[in-house]
């Protein structure tokens, strides 16, 4: 039998992986709120900082072997400039700013003279250790499904051994492959926030289909996505509280997308209609996820092997 291109076989999974990004990147916004418990904008400022400051960084020291993980960014960390936070996240220079005092003020991050770091004292508790290792799980759980699915990105990173890899190395990965995967919805949509409520929209319309293997499989297709009437609509409130942003912003925001015709309103709640996920750009964006996905499941994979 004739192996399919990477490139095709990538389209005949694309919304499969989608899915499983949104749940993960969901989990870990609510799983944030233990390192930072500030309005989510802040958690974007923190998670750049921590992420960017350690980025330059191999996974392991060449010398020693020793693995090097997220919790390292509290001795090799270096610092992140406001200008970087805010060209990633689309962010007005001023906005940044004034999230990044606010951590100051609450002991997250120190203030010098090259940019932005964690705290040291940030590091002394058991906060991030537990964080990594929750998502550490919560991948390797995705991992299994989309083997079970057959997706091949996933099945070799398992029988590499990534569930093996420390959880800090592991964080790390997710950390960046995160943020890469903000930044995307951030081009599509215009800003960190717009990206993450469509997002979320998204994810919680079709977790129905996310949550059943045969349905999951039958819209795995780039071309195929869940029709409307499997989409469950949203509540503002409900989804502010997934997102962790006041109701004021998702309700401003949610009109705004209303108006742009990209979210729509069904049964009381709100909903991304198939036509728009069907679309070029839309399209484009997924497949740009999954890329840097597949990335870092292949550096998974590497390090593991």
């Amino acid at each position: 039998m004739r192996q399919m291109p990477a490139a095709e076989s990538r389209r005949f999974s694309t919304r499969l992986v989608a899915r499983q990004v949104s749940e993960l990147l969901l989990a870990r916004s609510r799983r944030g709120l233990a390192l930072v418990p500030q309005e989510r904008l802040a958690g974007f400022v923190f998670e750049v900082v921590l992420g960017g400051s350690i980025a330059h960084h191999p996974y392991r020291d060449a010398a020693s072997s020793r693995w090097i993980g997220v919790e390292d960014a509290a001795t090799l960390g270096r610092p992140v400039n406001a200008t970087a936070i805010a060209h990633s996240m689309r962010l007005p220079h001023t906005t940044v700013r004034r999230r990044a005092a606010e951590l100051v003020e609450e002991g997250l991050l120190v203030r010098g003279a090259s940019g932005f770091s964690v705290a040291p004292g940030f590091f002394e508790g058991d906060v991030l250790a537990r964080l990594a290792a929750e998502d550490a799980a919560d991948l390797m759980r995705m991992l299994g499904i989309l083997a079970e699915a057959g997706y091949d990105p996933a099945i070799a990173a398992l029988d590499a051994g990534a569930a093996a890899l420390p959880a800090g190395v592991v964080e790390r990965l997710i950390l960046a492959f995160s943020l890469r995967a903000l930044e995307t919805l951030t081009e599509l949509y215009g800003d960190v926030t717009a990206g993450t409520i469509v997002a979320a929209i998204t994810a919680i319309n079709v977790r129905r289909v996310t949550e059943d293997a045969q349905l999951a499989q039958l819209y795995a297709a780039e071309d195929m996505p869940p029709p409307d009437d499997l989409r469950a609509p949203v509540s503002l409130r409900a989804l502010a509280r997934a997102i962790d942003l006041p109701f004021e912003t998702v309700r401003r925001r949610v009109s705004a997308l209303v108006a742009a015709e990209l979210v729509a309103w069904k049964d009381g709640g709100v909903f991304v209609p198939m036509r728009v996920m069907l679309d070029d750009r839309h399209v484009a964006n997924n497949r740009r996820i999954t890329l840097h996905f597949d990335q870092m499941l292949a550096t998974l994979a590497a390090l593991a092997g």
